[in-house]
């Protein structure tokens, strides 16, 4: 909505992982690392645990993209699983289908198949995200499918990325735990990173204008989003949402303290408004908060004035209007 606006290629704060707008901090790079020498060394099994946004997921992404090409993998995103459902998904990946699919016809079946792989020379990987919704049966069976081994040694290697909570759950299984080789923890950015990281999403969408986040916005977005990938985006968004819809072409930090509970990034405790008995059961429009009523003005004011300036044609003040860039060059701003 704002991209011509601020004269992006492309939405430079998207919530949806996407792997070239990947930022490489200290700790993403240690993590992705070590998630690389699982895949290429015996008995490589990692555990990668972060708040949710962290980055785990555009992580895999990548490591997935570069090695797509050299090993076998198993990759599983959707977690809830139940029962031999884990066994179920490894056998409709591998393409292998069983006349009688019980627990044990198909661990003999996944056991045979890994360890054909293995004899090829290729690298089997089992790759899980959001491993920590996955029941401790599940964990059991992927303790067992680690312990396979041929007679060069073990024949899958396992990468699990989840939420913190992931390493309490395999700190309850003492002999799933002695099999991880590494556990790392994603941290939020520190304060330096969450710039270099705000100004690679703006490169990477086609802006190479730094001051569009100035020091001041980028500590507030700091502050707000305890240096969370997702939820440096999420702000961000906002922030030059709110500069769009006010036909501005800079940003302004008190924006986040007046949405910041729209936003759900507030550490403090979220006071609801007091809601009168008559507007009990009544949509969120009909009482919405004064900013967001702010902004959906604004925006409404903006359709009104491109509606009139298109009728305008080639007018130069139609111009300026559609390219802020200029209207700053030239001082009207």
């Amino acid at each position: 909505m704002y991209l011509e606006h601020f004269g992006f290629g492309r939405h430079p704060f998207r919530m949806a992982p996407e792997e070239d707008f990947l930022y490489m901090s200290r700790q993403h790079s240690r993590a992705f690392i070590f998630m690389d020498s699982a895949i290429w060394s015996p008995e490589g099994f990692v555990v990668i645990s972060g708040e949710i946004g962290s980055g785990k997921t555009t992580l895999l992404k990548k490591m997935i993209s570069d090695v797509k090409e050299e090993v076998k993998l198993f990759h599983i995103a959707y977690t809830n699983l139940k029962g031999d459902d884990l066994f179920q998904v490894i056998l409709q990946q591998a393409g292998i289908r069983l006349a009688e699919a019980n627990k044990v016809t198909m661990l003999f079946a996944i056991n045979d198949h890994l360890r054909q792989l293995a004899g090829k020379g290729i690298p089997v990987l089992l790759a899980i995200d959001e491993a920590q919704n996955l029941s401790h049966e599940n964990l059991e069976d992927i303790r067992m499918l680690a312990g396979m081994e041929s007679v060069h040694g073990p024949i899958l290697r396992v990468i699990l990325l989840g939420q913190p909570e992931l390493k309490n759950h395999i700190a309850a299984i003492p002999q799933l735990s002695q099999r991880v080789k590494l556990f790392f923890h994603l941290e939020g950015l520190p304060l330096d990173d969450t710039e270099h990281y705000i100004h690679h999403r703006l490169s990477v969408a086609g802006m190479q204008n730094p001051e569009l986040f100035p020091k001041n916005i980028i500590k507030r977005v700091h502050d707000y989003s305890g240096g969370i990938p997702r939820l440096i985006n999420k702000i961000s968004d906002a922030l030059l949402l709110c500069a769009f819809a006010e036909d501005r072409i800079y940003l302004v930090g008190s924006d986040i303290e007046e949405i910041r509970h729209e936003l759900l990034v507030s550490t403090d405790d979220i006071v609801q408004p007091e809601v009168a008995p008559e507007q009990v059961g009544k949509t969120t429009s009909q009482t919405s908060n004064p900013a967001l009523e702010r902004i959906a003005a604004a925006l409404e004011s903006i359709d009104q004035k491109l509606t009139t300036l298109g009728a305008d044609g080639d007018d130069p003040k139609v111009r300026l209007f559609k390219d802020p860039r200029k209207r700053l060059q030239d001082g009207k701003v």
